[in-house]
Parts: C-alpha cells; structure tokens; sequence
C-alpha cells in the first residue's frame, strides 16, 4: 500500500509538471512498449541510432548535408536534449511533490524518430520539501544516477570532452530552473536555490551561473562552455553560451 501511495505522489507530481513545456512532460505510453532508462547507456545500438537521430534532425533543419553536422556536435546536443528531459520533470517533482523520478521510474518511448521520457511502475524516491534535500536527490538520482552513465556511454562512440557534457547539462538545469520560475511563482525561490546548490557541487560546479550580478538562476544564466551548435554551418550560438557576444 505504502508503494502504491508514493507511486499516486509521483504522478500526481509528473502531471502537474507537464504543463511547463514539453521538457516537463512524462507520457503514459502502451503497457510493453517502454524500454528501461538504462538501455540508453547500456544498449550501444540503441543509443548510436537516437544520435543518428539527432544528427539527421540538425542537418535537416540547418537545410544542409548530413556531412555538415559533425558527429560531435550531434552527440552534444542529443547529451543536452535528454539532460533537459530529466531533469526538467525531475525537479518539479522534487520541488512540488517531495519526491524524485530514478531510472526504475522512468524510460523510454520511441515515436518515430522521436524519443520521449515515458513513466514506468517505479515510485521514486522521496525527499524533503527544502532545496538542499531536493538538490541530494537529484544529484544521486539523476546526475549520477542517470546523466553520468549516459555521458561515459556518449563519450564511449563519439569523442567529446566531458566536461562540455556537463555544460549541458548546467545549461539544461538553468532552462529547467527558469521555466519553474515562471511557471510556478510560488516556487521561484526554492527552484533557484535548487540550481545554486547543484551548481556549487560535483560535476556542474565552476560550470555555470546567473548571467549577471545580482541576478539568481531564475532570472537569467551563462553557461562556461559551448554545446558546439555553432559548427553547424549557418547556425549561431545559443543565449546562454558562453561564446555568445563576442
């Protein structure tokens, strides 16, 4: 029953969440057609065909050949896209419902060529209401549970430093934060100290921060490192980065 209940918290949770922007979203998809989280870092074939993916997607929008998107810069924003799936929603519950989504609560939906973050019978993990417990939770849950494993598995087929990985993945939690922010004014403050505690830690720490003084995560951010988007030919830089302006 205990399970059960803490299962009902999580959804509860993940709905409300939903509604951010799509980054929020956990989809309910069909019984047996949700493969387990790890597979994205422990099936190579399964990961090299969403970089694939990823890469196709970049060239068609750019309106350029496949050649022109090197394997890297598919890799990182790919690394970058699923950061901001996780731990988009991952925050919210952490924040809203005092629990968080682990891999054996989350997985994966393939629609076509798109991958979507689908629920599964894990209940998560609860933790405490304030932003230093919200912030225990998520760096072992979900950076270190999750984040990591993924970046060594990307890193293992595509050669990209990690520490631009986990710049993505501090670009993605200053996203996460600010979408919080906005959404939920009622949990504005808590959202950014989330990010400021998980920004002063291993790996995001030195990574990242507000965009100018004075300023908190919620309000703005400049990320250290560049995603590499702009190897892209015809593309520019992302608001964030640290490249941008000069």
């Amino acid at each position: 029953m205990a399970e059960t209940a803490a299962y009902a918290v999580l959804d509860r949770a993940l709905d409300e969440a939903a509604g951010i922007n799509a980054f929020f979203e956990v989809v309910r998809a069909p019984a047996g057609q949700v493969r387990p989280a790890a597979d994205l870092w422990t099936d190579g074939a399964f990961l090299a065909s969403r970089i694939a993916a990823v890469r196709e997607r970049l060239a068609g929008r750019a309106g350029r050949h496949l050649d022109d998107v090197e394997p890297r810069v598919a890799a990182s924003i790919f690394f970058q896209g699923i950061a901001s799936r996780v731990l988009s929603p991952a925050a919210a519950a952490a924040l809203a419902g005092g629990v968080v989504p682990d891999q054996r609560a989350l997985g994966w939906y393939t629609e076509g060529a798109g991958l979507l973050l689908a629920r599964t019978g894990g209940p998560g993990v609860p933790v405490g209401p304030e932003p230093g417990a919200a912030a225990d939770g998520l760096a072992e849950h979900v950076l270190q549970g999750m984040l990591a494993p993924l970046a060594g598995a990307v890193r293992a087929q595509v050669k990209v430093a990690p520490r631009l990985l986990w710049g993505n993945a501090a670009s993605s939690l200053g996203g996460t934060v600010a979408a919080l922010a906005s959404a939920r004014p009622g949990l504005a403050g808590a959202a950014a100290g989330l990010g400021a505690a998980l920004m002063a830690r291993p790996p995001l720490e030195g990574l990242g921060g507000p965009g100018r003084p004075g300023a908190t995560m919620a309000d703005s951010f400049r990320r250290s490192t560049c995603c590499l988007y702009y190897r892209i030919p015809g593309c520019g830089t992302c608001g964030d980065c640290a490249l941008a302006g000069r």
